[in-house]
């Protein structure tokens, strides 16, 4: 063996911090512990500070959004003469839906972690200090020896602390849960039915909810990828035929033009998005029957 194999810095043992070790940092193990109680790249944690402090805000994508947006219409623009450019026209309403969906769940999310974080800072407050402590000692423990992250701690942990619920606190639950979903169901319905030149409001998504819950009651079937009318483009299609508004509007039902009567399946229902009329198609899609919700029970 050659002899500057047998310098004291080739030897097995010993500890890091001499020699040519001198500028390591002593004191790593399992993983990316640095310490007990301590994360290489990330400060001590605080449960107190943690737990009365805001949830973090989803990190904008505007910019991002707009150099994707912007590098797919200048790839689109005219001649298209390769398969590159159709692509691209093709991806470009797909992606912008994307956009919506993605931009609605990262606030969906957050919302999430506001309800979550206050529930946990309610839980905190009725702790003793004996609790919180201990509490602080098994999150560290967690998150030494099994690597768990704060949140994932905390949500594992925190549970045994909790006291009893009250059943009014019970029912400010389930109400907050029953908010919760709502918000997501109308968030996809936004996403989910906007087009390029045709954006669904949250107030428009909320009354397309509203009717497929009514839908489902009453076993309405309706067009699945536009269950809405188009009142707007019956009203100009008919005002340039030169008729007046009491020609095809009466008794609150609607005339269909002949060039929208394409657009309505006969026998399905519909819904007017901005104020939650309901109609049903005529025969040969000629009329739109406005349903007197009154006479129906809707549970």
């Amino acid at each position: 063996m050659s002899r500057f194999l047998h310098r004291p810095m080739f030897r097995r043992g010993g500890s890091a911090g001499e020699g040519i070790t001198s500028g390591l940092r002593p004191g790593y193990n399992r993983g990316r512990v640095v310490n007990p109680g301590g994360y290489q790249g990330d400060e001590e944690f605080n449960l107190n500070k943690y737990i009365t402090e805001a949830p973090e805000l989803p990190k904008s994508q505007s910019r991002s959004d707009f150099l994707i947006n912007f590098g797919l219409d200048l790839a689109t623009r005219s001649p298209q003469g390769n398969i590159l450019q159709t692509a691209a026209a093709s991806a470009r309403e797909p992606f912008k839906q994307f956009q919506q969906q993605t931009s609605q769940e990262d606030l969906l999310k957050y919302k999430h972690g506001q309800s979550e974080r206050q529930f946990q800072l309610e839980i905190y407050k009725a702790m003793t200090d004996e609790d919180k402590i201990a509490l602080q000692k098994e999150i560290d423990y967690l998150m030494n020896e099994h690597g768990l992250s704060k949140e994932e701690a905390l949500s594992q942990a925190m549970p045994k602390y909790r006291k009893p619920r009250h059943p009014d606190e019970q029912k400010l639950l389930d109400s907050e849960y029953e908010r919760d979903q709502l918000d997501k169901e109308i968030a996809l319905i936004q996403s989910g039915l906007s087009k390029e030149n045709e954006y669904i409001t949250e107030q428009q998504a909320k009354k397309i909810h509203t009717f497929y819950q009514q839908a489902e009651d009453q076993g309405w079937r309706y067009e699945a990828d536009s269950p809405f009318i188009d009142l707007a483009a019956i009203q100009e299609e008919w005002r340039d035929a030169g008729k007046k508004p009491e020609e095809y509007l009466k008794d609150g039902n609607i005339a269909i033009s002949p060039d929208q009567q394409s657009d309505y399946t006969e026998g399905l229902y519909y819904v007017d998005s901005f104020n939650g009329d309901v109609y049903q198609v005529g025969p040969g899609s000629t009329e739109l029957i406005k349903i007197d919700l009154d006479e129906i029970k809707i549970n």
